[in-house]
C-alpha cells in the first residue's frame, strides 16, 4: 500500500463496505477521516513483524525543512500466514471482505489525494443525510477545514457511485 493516506482512507471505504466503519473510529482529520485505532493496529503489526513499512523519500522539504517521505506499507510472509489463519477462523467475514475489497478495486485506483477527497465527500455527505451539491459540499468542507472544489467532488461523487455508496438524480 502506497502512503500511510492511502492505507487510511483504503480502510475507511472498506469499513463502509463491510458495515464496519462504527468499529474503527474514524473522525475528521485534514486528509480526510482518520482513525487513531487504525494507526495503532498497523504500528501494533509492525511490531509483531506482520507488517514491513518503508519510507521513500521524496527529496522534497516541508515548510519546517524536513524531507516529505511517503511511507508504503506491506504484508511479510508471517503477516500473510497469520492473515490466512484468520480467514479460515471466520469464514463470513472474509467473504464480507473478500467482496468489499473486488468492488473497491473495481471502482478505480485514486490517488491518495483523490481518495482523501472521496473520503471527505461520503463523510460530509453521511452527516448532512439529504442531498447535496458539489458547491454545497464544498462550502461545508471549510468548516472542516478542508478544501476540495465543487469539480474535484464531482469526480469522487463518480467513484462513489461505482461503490454503491452514493446515488445522484438525474
Amino acid at each position: 500500500m502506497r502512503g500511510r493516506t492511502k492505507l487510511q482512507k483504503t480502510i475507511y471505504f472498506l469499513g463502509l463496505l463491510t458495515g464496519n466503519l462504527e468499529d474503527l473510529g474514524y473522525r475528521p482529520h485534514y486528509y480526510g477521516p482518520y482513525s487513531d485505532s487504525v494507526a495503532d493496529a498497523v504500528n501494533r503489526m509492525k511490531s509483531l513483524g506482520f507488517v514491513q513499512e518503508a519510507a521513500l523519500g521524496t527529496g522534497a522539504l516541508s515548510a519546517s525543512g524536513f524531507e516529505i517521505a511517503r511511507h508504503d506499507f506491506a504484508l511479510t510472509n508471517e503477516g500473510r500466514r497469520v492473515a490466512r489463519n484468520k480467514a479460515n477462523q471466520n469464514p463470513p467475514a472474509w467473504t464480507k471482505i473478500e467482496s468489499a475489497v473486488e468492488l473497491f478495486s473495481a471502482a478505480g485506483d485514486l490517488d491518495y489525494m483523490e481518495m482523501s477527497v472521496a473520503a471527505k465527500t461520503i463523510y460530509m455527505l453521511s452527516k448532512k443525510e439529504k442531498p447535496a451539491t458539489p458547491l454545497e459540499l464544498s462550502e461545508s468542507a471549510k468548516a472542516l477545514g478542508w478544501n476540495p472544489s465543487p469539480a474535484e467532488i464531482t469526480r469522487s461523487i463518480g467513484f462513489l457511485e461505482k461503490l454503491d455508496l452514493v446515488e445522484t438524480q438525474n
